[in-house]
């Protein structure tokens, strides 16, 4: 795998500094192999030797002293982290973390006459690289895309570092067009690594009928440019309310109406009583020597309705 061989020396100049001064690039979680840079060219003998691997808040790493492993000045931060390889005057450090980032120098010591002497050391800057995953876009809402609306995506990635250069969006219709993306860091507290996140808003207009959208992201890990998997959508196209399924609702609609204006009514249609003349009512009365006639008559109470009930 890329990642577990990924390694690589750059010399850096440092600013006002005589000497180069190397740095080692290592990945997240893997081995990072610190050098010492120690030829030996007077073959002198372990047994006079003393080597060791130092941080810059003088931690030891690991110490070789006279030929042998010894650990009582070890940072408990390196216990069982380191390898020696005595061939190539390498120490491996396992397990690299973001916290292991920083200074080192390798310290070769000669026991002589007049004790340790320092006969030889290299400064070098360690740094550690996270990949970050493959970007993924997640669409913030689940109804068919129809035109006139805008769509909302977001994208992200995890577990990265150091943070990201650049995020950013492919938009295929009928033209691809780029949309540059806010770049949102969330950092872990435990592994200090990070996540990414950004978000498009992105308005369907009437000619739309498709759309791929791609999101990327620009990182200094060895794959510099992460791409997500390409998001397919289709419009639905507007359609106009079909006439034939209104008329009918029109109709019922006014005999719904009209059915409730006549039964608002009741007497609708029907003439009221006439009390027009009525034709005299004689009454008899009994009068043994002087029998009388008495009319009465009732005058209409709704004249007008009542000719109009005549004409009829």
């Amino acid at each position: 795998m890329i990642w577990k061989i990924f390694f690589f020396l750059t010399l850096l100049m440092l600013p006002g500094a005589n000497a180069t001064k190397s740095e080692i690039v290592a990945l997240f979680n893997e081995t990072a192999d610190l050098p010492c840079g120690f030829k030996n060219p007077q073959n002198i003998s372990l047994e006079e030797l003393v080597t060791f691997w130092q941080g810059a808040k003088d931690d030891v790493l690991y110490e070789l002293y006279r030929g042998r492993e010894k650990q009582t000045h070890v940072h408990p931060n390196y216990i069982d982290r380191t390898k020696y390889n005595q061939t190539a005057w390498i120490l491996h450090l396992l397990n690299v973390q973001i916290v292991d980032q920083g200074e080192y120098t390798c310290f070769v010591q000669h026991l002589g006459p007049r004790g340790l002497v320092i006969i030889h050391q290299l400064s070098f800057q360690l740094s550690v690289l996270a990949p970050f995953s493959q970007p993924e876009i997640t669409r913030l809402d689940n109804r068919t895309a129809q035109i006139g609306d805008i769509l909302n995506f977001s994208c992200s990635s995890k577990q990265g570092y150091p943070k990201p250069q650049e995020i950013y969006w492919i938009v295929e219709a009928e033209n691809s067009t780029r949309y540059s993306g806010d770049i949102h860091l969330s950092q872990d507290d435990t592994n200090q690594l990070y996540k990414v996140t950004t978000a498009l808003s992105l308005p369907i207009t009437d000619s739309t009928i498709w759309i791929n959208i791609t999101c990327l992201l620009q990182t200094q890990g060895p794959v510099k440019l992460l791409t997500s998997e390409t998001l397919n959508i289709q419009m639905k196209p507007y359609e106009e309310p079909d006439s034939n399924f209104m008329i009918p609702g029109l109709i019922i609609a006014v005999v719904t109406v009209v059915l409730l204006i006549i039964l608002r009514v009741p007497n609708w249609g029907k003439c009221p009583p006439c009390c027009g003349k009525r034709e005299a009512t004689r009454v008899n009365t009994e009068d043994t020597d002087h029998p009388k006639e008495k009319d009465e008559t009732l005058e209409p109470v709704n004249h007008q309705m009542c000719e109009k009930r005549e004409d009829r």
